[in-house]
């Protein structure tokens, strides 16, 4: 993984921007989405069948089918959450 992707609570600046700026998920950043962990996504409300619950650059991300962010917000314990 890229240094600027490796840190666990940060993207690169440029990155972070794009995402406040288009409110839609980069086509490289699509590649290096993590699912939300099991353990995480059966606690919670189900998703209509093409939206999608993702880690990113310590954010859990809710995406729609055409990969706009619909919410996200920071992560406290990435580890934990997934199971790492």
């Amino acid at each position: 993984m890229p240094p600027g992707l490796a840190k666990k609570d940060r993207l690169p600046p440029g990155l972070e921007r794009q995402l406040e700026r288009n409110g839609t998920l980069p086509p490289g950043l699509q590649k290096r989405v993590q699912p939300l962990s099991y353990q995480c996504e059966a606690r919670l409300p189900r998703l209509p069948a093409d939206w999608a619950r993702v880690v990113l650059g310590g954010r859990v991300i809710l995406l729609d089918s055409a990969k706009r962010i619909l919410d996200l917000f920071w992560l406290a314990n990435l580890e934990g959450l997934l199971g790492l």
